[in-house]
């Protein structure tokens, strides 16, 4: 269990650094990805990302992605925010917490654990707290998978909306970029 430390939301991290756990994110991720509109409300479409996990030195990742339509280059999405590892549990999940803003207007916490099996570690994450601004789309629920298998970074993220369940959303496979 992390112990409370004065200043850090009474989480103790297990390096001062927030590598360890999350260390096999670190780096600048680069490809394509396909989504798909919550709901079906929509065609599915691809799209270009550049995503960066960002060690300061500090006990969070910093975290920011941006996403452009191939075809042209325009903006599709961006969000940013702060990945943070806990101390390991007794059957060796390790507990992570992640603030994420969009620049739609919405903003979430998602709670998850880091787990290493066979082919390496992997990281699940579901909301705890979504809030949108007046303007935001509707969503209510969001789940993500995260991990690197042959030196790409997968991930896969399903989107409720306010009328639907949780639905696939993105699916991405990103080469590292920065060596």
């Amino acid at each position: 269990m992390p112990r409370p430390r004065p200043g850090c939301g009474g989480w103790q991290t297990a390096d001062v650094s927030a590598t360890g756990p999350l260390s096999f994110l670190v780096g600048t991720w680069q490809g394509q990805g396909v989504g798909a509109v919550p709901g079906g409300g929509g065609p599915d479409y691809e799209y270009s990302e550049e995503l960066r996990f960002v060690d300061d030195g500090s006990e969070w990742l910093a975290y920011s992605t941006r996403v452009i339509a191939p075809h042209d280059g325009s903006w599709l999405h961006a969000e940013s925010g702060w990945w943070r590892a806990g101390q390991p549990e007794s059957d060796g999940t390790v507990p992570v917490e992640v603030v994420i803003a969009r620049a739609g207007g919405v903003t979430e916490v998602l709670v998850g654990h880091v787990v290493t099996g066979p082919a390496g570690e992997q990281i699940e994450l579901a909301s705890d707290v979504v809030a949108r601004s007046p303007t935001a789309h509707a969503i209510t629920a969001d789940h993500r998978l995260y991990a690197v298998r042959a030196g790409k970074l997968m991930y896969a993220i399903d989107l409720a909306a306010a009328d639907s369940g949780l639905a696939p959303h993105l699916a991405a496979a990103l080469d590292r970029a920065d060596g």
